[in-house]
């Protein structure tokens, strides 16, 4: 298994009483998939996984494959936690229900040095039934994992890649070096760095407005990788103008969240909630928002 290209990190689409919203996750997931995305990864950071019950989880699970074994778009299941026993259930609800692959990041309560996060995601690696990729993310997890590491658990037959959330040039530099002389997978996720990333080695992103606008992200991929560089500059405006005008709106630590999940309320995709302890987007920004979107919307059909 090897991915290339877009994979949405889907949003969790909720009730106001913060059951998951079915019927919004059911056409949600069409939407993103009428955009050419090759995967969608859910209980992500996007997917508000840290906020979710394990019963939502699964129920999550189980709505998703259900919807997606019609199709030819694979599915992603994160199952990072805290508790590694709760990763390989979360990880067996996965491969009953037919996913492709898992997704984990190192558990984030306490301190660890190298040797711990190895040796967590090879008894991970080692338990676990679906290949297995690595999920970096240092500002939540707290814990940036090295490029030795990596290179050692590239040479796990059951890890097969990486998503690596750093934003940091430099370190994904050094991540594309090592899965060039492994054959790793490794995809990112800030999607402002796509094109960029792709031309030190990255074979995809996992961008979260793909939500909104799937086609913008699988056309600035083949633009980009098919050299075609008016076009990938024009998208890429887009994409910029995503990230200030939407992402940005509201500012603080979880202005993204809040933006998107607003956008996607504004394109009724889904209702504007978020899980305890985040909450919505201001309502001085949504408006903003909202205008911003159709804006965008607009600029995408004239490319």
């Amino acid at each position: 298994m090897f991915f290339e290209g877009i994979v949405c990190p889907m949003i969790t689409p909720l009730n106001e009483d913060y059951s998951l919203d079915i019927i919004s996750t059911q056409n949600l997931i069409q939407h993103i998939i009428s955009g050419g995305v090759g995967g969608i990864f859910i209980l992500g950071t996007t997917g508000e996984a840290s906020s979710l019950s394990f019963r939502m989880k699964k129920e999550l699970i189980q709505v998703c494959s259900e919807v997606l074994k019609q199709t030819n778009c694979q599915l992603l299941v994160g199952v990072g936690d805290t508790s590694l026993q709760q990763s390989q259930e979360l990880a067996r609800v996965a491969r009953l229900n037919g996913a492709d692959a898992v997704v984990a990041n190192p558990p984030y309560y306490f301190d660890l040095d190298e040797k711990d996060v190895l040796n967590y995601f090879i008894t991970l690696a080692d338990t676990v039934s679906l290949p297995l990729f690595l999920y970096n993310y240092p500002k939540s997890t707290h814990f940036n994992i090295t490029i030795e590491t990596i290179r050692q658990l590239a040479s796990h037959p059951n890890i097969i890649g990486i998503k690596d959330s750093s934003a940091n040039l430099e370190y994904i530099e050094k991540v594309a070096t090592v899965c060039r002389e492994t054959g790793f997978n490794f995809l990112i996720g800030p999607e402002e760095l796509l094109i960029e990333s792709l031309k030190m080695g990255v074979h995809g992103g996992v961008n979260g407005g793909s939500n909104l606008f799937p086609n913008l992200f699988t056309e600035l991929f083949l633009a980009a990788i098919n050299k075609e560089d008016k076009k990938a500059k024009s998208l890429n405006a887009i994409v910029n103008k995503l990230s200030a005008e939407v992402y940005a709106k509201e500012g603080g630590a979880n202005s993204y969240l809040k933006g998107l999940k607003a956008a996607a309320s504004s394109l009724g995709l889904c209702k504007n909630i978020l899980l305890p302890p985040l909450s919505a987007a201001n309502n001085a920004v949504i408006s903003d928002i909202e205008n911003s979107i159709q804006v965008l919307k607009t600029q995408l059909k004239s490319i």
